[in-house]
């Protein structure tokens, strides 16, 4: 990608729009999404941004997201409002903000509201959550994706020009997955994970939602700053961008068996997307996805789950009635997990890295579907806990094994529904993960 600008102000500025014209139009859009959003930033405060970024402009600052609307998940903390992961009773005013969230503003961002989700980003689906429930931004039927639901619809429904959401095992990239939009997962702790309310601190990402890659290109350069207070930061280097990249010659691992769980739609668009490659010049090499699922299923049908008990165990023990039952129900089985069982699983999981990380050496990057199948709201509630596992199928084994990941939109789905692609590779390699997502982004236009 040559140019990591957003194009959005400079069509407004073309159109008679201002920043609060802008600010004020996503204020109302907000306003009118319940769904999507838990609080949304007053007349007021929104003036304060604008006037902040007006002057700094006027003083010949650099900012590189100046105008741009944004929102963020509801376990990011943003100071003077409340961090409660969709838990009304839960949580308490924040006192600063989250660095990403800080970096956003300081390079021009208006923030207009923090976005629902599903309880204590305990799912992937979007239903785990309080009424109103999240809705799907191209088809109200179909599940929006979690946890970080109202984040992405917000960006696909046209609301702001990107947001921020929290991904510990998929959740920066199914709800892009089934909106239509990206979802760019960084590397764990490339993008400072410090003030969120967490669901796996292990391995818990700030991924960044937008419409196309470059945009999402943008926002990453902005973010990706060193957080020298955040002691899960990534201690790897970040490698720098391929430059032009040509999918002539490129080499991407698929899956040598895929598991549509019924869904044809997505299993022929998914074999859509894969030709598209494959005409683009890539060579497609099978791979034994074992090891991946294997440490995807370690991720919440393990010891690893008893993380959660850190953040949440204590107020679900004192306030069981406050909580989803599908989300106690989650967390609570962190409780059935000894010591013993968490080395035995750590064990198990560096050996897993050793298996991944080997396939991963060979390739420019692993392509999978980003989710194996969409549901509908009614299936999801019927059937709340199986089916939200199939969620996260190709998305679960990212994080623990330290990778970077991208969802992108690929080719559209015979029932009208998007299709997605998710790009995999090895940590530190966010940059040239882009490049490859961009070029068969445009691959597709």
């Amino acid at each position: 990608m040559n140019d990591l600008q957003f194009k959005l102000n400079a069509e407004r500025k073309q159109n008679g729009q201002s920043f609060a014209d802008i600010s004020e139009a996503a204020r109302l859009a907000a306003e009118s999404r319940p769904d999507c959003f838990v609080v949304v930033v007053c007349k007021e405060q929104i003036a304060q941004q604008i006037a902040t970024v007006e002057a700094a402009l006027a003083a010949g600052a650099d900012l590189p997201l100046a105008g741009l609307t944004f929102c963020v998940k509801d376990n990011l903390d943003v100071a003077g409002f409340a961090t409660t992961g969709n838990c009304p009773s839960f949580g308490e005013i924040a006192k600063e903000t989250a660095p990403a969230v800080q970096l956003a503003i300081a390079a021009g961002a208006i923030l207009i509201g923090k976005n629902t989700m599903d309880q204590f980003a305990t799912g992937l689906n979007g239903t785990r959550a309080p009424e109103p429930i999240c809705r799907n931004a191209i088809n109200s039927d179909i599940i929006p994706g979690g946890s970080s639901s109202g984040s992405a619809v917000a960006v696909a429904a046209d609301i702001c020009d990107f947001s921020l959401g929290s991904d510990t095992g998929g959740s920066g990239r199914v709800p892009a997955a089934a909106n239509g939009i990206v979802g760019l997962k960084p590397t764990p702790g490339i993008i400072s994970a410090r003030g969120m309310l967490y669901c796996n601190r292990s391995f818990d990402v700030v991924p960044i939602f937008a419409k196309t890659v470059q945009d999402a290109a943008c926002v990453f350069d902005v973010l990706c700053k060193a957080d020298p207070l955040d002691p899960f930061a990534f201690q790897g280097r970040v490698l720098p961008a391929p430059g032009a990249l040509e999918m002539t010659g490129a080499q991407y691992a698929i899956p040598a068996d895929l598991n549509h769980f019924g869904d044809e739609a997505a299993k022929h668009a998914h074999q859509t997307n894969l030709r598209a490659l494959e005409q683009a010049g890539a060579t497609l090499i099978e791979v034994d996805f074992a090891p991946f699922a294997e440490t995807g299923d370690l991720v919440f049908k393990s010891a690893l789950v008893a993380e959660r008990l850190v953040d949440y165990g204590d107020f679900i023990a004192d306030a069981p009635g406050a909580v989803v039952p599908a989300v106690a129900q989650a967390i609570n089985a962190g409780r059935e997990y000894s010591a013993r069982d968490l080395y035995e699983v750590l064990h198990r999981l560096a050996e897993l890295k050793l298996q991944c990380h080997a396939v991963l050496d060979k390739v420019d990057a692993l392509v999978v579907p980003t989710i194996a199948r969409l549901f509908t709201v009614q299936e999801m509630l019927n059937d709340p806990m199986a089916l939200n596992t199939i969620m996260g199928t190709y998305t679960y084994f990212a994080n623990p094994l330290g990778l970077a990941a991208i969802a992108v939109p690929g080719v559209r789905r015979a029932d009208g529904l998007s299709s997605s692609v998710c790009f995999v590779s090895k940590g530190g390699t966010d940059l040239a993960l882009l490049e490859h997502a961009h070029v068969f982004a445009k691959r597709l236009e």
